[in-house]
């Protein structure tokens, strides 16, 4: 209930230029964390939870008392509400903390204080006398509620139900146990996620590779190489698999505790495919009708792969197969791009144009001709922040000068900082009781700039794949920003996960628009445009190999549910089957051509199973979303005004309407699961048109 982590205006301003000066705001003294005074140190982190069970002990008395006829109270909806806000502010401010800071003790303290919140929220998620005050008021307070009103009632009843309210003492007191259980597997599975590869010394000689290595992937000519460096890094990792099994086996217990036959039927609850078959449906539909597109796209690969094998006389005979592996599809996908576009050759044309700077700066320049809105860059203060070298503060402001919120991002690279990119939303927008804006506060964790680069951020350098995922990241913080919503339950982000990666998937279609590109995409020193030719080069190596990357995917939202469903779920719990087993068998089924190593466990280092649970097909059905937006509304006219501001109205209800109603508000009806499969197997033939070439 308490703790789901998680209508614009009419802008017309004139875009001011995103880095042409620093900001007149200088910090006279230390401020605290996101400008929060007391939180200075490790010890006020810690204090925080005492602070929210003060606040909500007080909003809790609230809710006991009765207003008069002449002067009625607050609605128990509008209190509880409260209470959600005042957990969420702290307990979503910790765990950013946890993941990006750069001072141990203040990531000890966060985990800390974030077990304190889950400890909290579950007890209030189970609290009885809560859950009847709030059910009661569906009668009591049932003329001062709209439909908005009803929904998040609903939603707010349903977490408690799915929490076990109905639940007798003992059974209650098993699921805050419980919950606690897999908060400590979870954190223990993710920080391993991203741990080194220690290389011993004779693989060091052999491979020509340094004492350590921290990706899987190698570019390397040499496919041994390749292959040693895949299955190194994604080597079957035991402690990762108990932490796993702990997962699975705690998150079913959950699950059939609360009345559910499966976690991954739980999960499904308010998703637009409903329910666990409709997943499952949508997910081999999608498996179906993409495989002949991604096996031409492996016939190309295939046919680079002989190419190389027959160049690279000094290859060891034992890898004279042609067949394609998984450890060979990173480096002939960049060969092929390099190749095929010749993006080499265009490296000096192409690189001016993509820099952080400049991507930034284009993403602020679409945000301002679709809804009106810039991004204005503001200094940090001491102590705002971390101290990571890289931090970059942008506060959106609509046509009146009005603040709509603040996007933080952290783009440089370092150990103690989570790998994978994502988006925070430390604080979402609400209407408070004094009728005021809850101003959002938004973190995108970005990992762009290495260790002791010797260039400032704005110039250094991204790879397409970087820029698209900077769009990918800024539009989930617009998505918060543009929200307008009484509640913070259903804020902006705080919406079905399907759902809520819609805006997201969008501006990567805006990303991979020729014209779009062309226009927003500028040299800091110039005013030049990226020619024609250089745009459709770099689109074209963006749209190749999408069949076979939306099988993968779907491959692994398929492994996602399944780990959780109701047949894989006691078998891994209990050790008759381990998580290695199942998703080889799912991506056997479902890349039948493409050779692998049977023990390599790249799940062991999937951050999202711990994220989404049941839900990592989210990211499928919302790119579906977003094509079937993109060919109707923006295709032909990608600067619409028109669209941008619907798209917009569509963003700021944030989960407070169905997700079917607030698509039928852009695309004129609710698609189903077919439409969603549609768009992307249309997609994917059309994308794998690809011929083979010489290299």
């Amino acid at each position: 209930m308490l703790a789901r982590s998680q209508a614009a205006a009419r802008l017309r301003p004139f875009l001011r230029t995103f880095f042409g000066g620093r900001s007149k705001e200088i910090a006279t003294k230390d401020t605290g964390l996101f400008n929060e005074a007391k939180l200075k140190s490790p010890a006020d982190i810690l204090a925080l939870p005492k602070e929210v069970r003060k606040a909500t002990s007080g909003l809790l008395a609230e809710l006991t008392t009765e207003g008069s006829k002449d002067k009625p109270g607050r609605t128990a909806l509008q209190i509880v509400d409260d209470i959600s806000n005042e957990i969420c502010k702290a307990a979503d401010l910790t765990e950013c903390v946890r993941q990006l800071h750069d001072d141990k003790e203040f990531r000890n303290a966060s985990e800390i204080a974030s077990r304190d919140f889950c400890d909290l929220v579950e007890s209030l998620n189970t609290d009885t006398s809560l859950y009847g005050r709030l059910k009661s008021s569906e009668t009591t307070d049932a003329t001062r509620l709209d439909e908005v009103d009803k929904r998040t009632l609903t939603l707010f009843l349903d977490d408690f139900e799915q929490s076990g309210v109905h639940l007798s003492q003992e059974e209650r007191e098993k699921f805050v146990n419980i919950s606690g259980e897999i908060f400590d597997a979870c954190a223990r599975f993710q920080s391993k996620c991203d741990s080194e590869v220690v290389v011993k010394k004779p693989d060091q000689v052999r491979f020509s590779l340094p004492s350590r290595i921290y990706s899987p992937v190698s570019h390397s000519s040499e496919r041994n190489k390749r292959e040693f460096v895949y299955n190194a890094y994604y080597a079957h990792n035991e402690e990762q698999e108990n932490q796993l099994r702990r997962i699975v086996g705690s998150r079913h217990s959950l699950a059939q505790l609360t009345g559910f036959e499966s976690f991954a039927h739980r999960a499904q609850r308010n998703s637009l495919l409903k329910n666990y078959e409709s997943v499952r449906q949508f997910l081999w539909g999608i498996i179906d009708n993409c495989r002949k597109a991604s096996e031409k796209e492996l016939a190309v690969l295939t046919d680079i792969q002989t190419q190389c094998q027959t160049q690279n006389s000094d290859e060891d005979a034992s890898t004279s197969s042609v067949s394609v592996a998984e450890w060979d599809l990173p480096f002939l996908m960049h060969l092929y791009r390099e190749s095929a576009f010749n993006i080499a050759k265009q490296t000096r044309e192409i690189a001016p144009f993509f820099t952080i700077s400049t991507v930034l700066n284009g993403f602020s320049k679409l945000a301002e001709r679709l809804y009106g809105i810039r991004l204005v860059q503001r200094e940090i203060r001491s102590g705002e922040l971390w101290k990571a070298d890289s931090l970059i503060k942008l506060e959106a402001i609509d046509e009146q000068n009005n603040d709509l919120g603040t996007i933080y991002l952290d783009v440089s690279i370092r150990p103690e900082k989570a790998h994978s990119d994502c988006h925070y939303t430390v604080r979402c927008s609400k209407l408070l009781s004094d009728g005021r804006w809850q101003s959002p506060i938004v973190v995108l964790a970005l990992s762009l700039q290495e260790p002791l680069a010797r260039i400032p951020w704005q110039r250094v350098p991204v790879r397409l794949h970087s820029a698209e995922t900077m769009f990918h990241e800024l539009g989930h913080a617009m998505h918060s920003i543009l929200g307008r919503t009484r509640y913070q339950h259903v804020a902006g982000t705080r919406c079905p996960q399907d759902f809520s990666e819609i805006p997201s998937n969008l501006m990567e279609y805006f990303f991979s628009d020729l014209h779009v590109l062309r226009d927003i995409m500028r040299s800091s020193d110039s005013s030049a445009s990226l020619s024609v030719d250089s745009t459709a080069t770099v689109l074209a190596s963006r749209c190749s190999f999408t069949a076979i990357e939306t099988v993968q995917q779907a491959a692994y939202g398929l492994y996602d549910l399944e780990l959780h469903g109701p047949e894989m779920a006691p078998l891994i719990a209990s050790g008759r089957l381990t998580t290695t087993e199942l998703f080889h068998s799912i991506m056997k089924k479902s890349l039948p051509y493409l050779e692998r190593n049977p023990t390599a466990a790249f799940h062991h280092r999937f951050h999202h199973t711990v994220q989404y649970g049941a839900k990592y097909y989210s990211y499928l059905v919302a790119k579906a979303a977003a094509s079937l937006i993109w060919q109707q509304r923006f295709r032909d006219d990608p600067f619409s005004r028109r669209w941008g501001e619907c798209w917009a109205e569509v963003q700021s209800h944030g989960g407070g309407h169905p997700p079917g109603v607030l698509l039928e508000k852009i695309l004129g009806f609710e698609p189903t699961a077919d439409d969603l499969t549609a768009a992307l197997s249309v997609e994917s033939k059309h994308l794998s048109n690809l011929d083979a070439v010489t290299v």
